[in-house]
């Protein structure tokens, strides 16, 4: 079955999808950094499991390299050197 949109029609639609999909971008930001803030890890540095945290509730400069999250995460990484 094919539609035939009209250009307002058309855009409209696009213009939802792109709405929708940052309103998912931002909750799906939010659980990440929850998680990455929360969830016990193994870093190499230390024997004791304890949260990664977030770069973006960190109030200094923080890295994505162990986050628990990082496959998922919808943000922009931020590595060390």
């Amino acid at each position: 079955m094919q539609y035939v949109l009209t250009e307002e029609e058309y855009k409209a639609l696009v213009d939802a999808k792109k709405k929708a999909l940052q309103d998912v971008g931002s909750t799906i930001q939010n659980l990440c950094t929850m998680v990455a803030d929360n969830l016990p890890i193994t870093v190499y540095w230390s024997k004791e499991k304890e949260p990664w945290k977030c770069i973006h509730s960190m109030e200094t400069e923080w890295y994505c390299d162990n986050c628990p999250v990082l496959e998922m995460c919808p943000s922009n990484k931020n590595w060390s050197k």
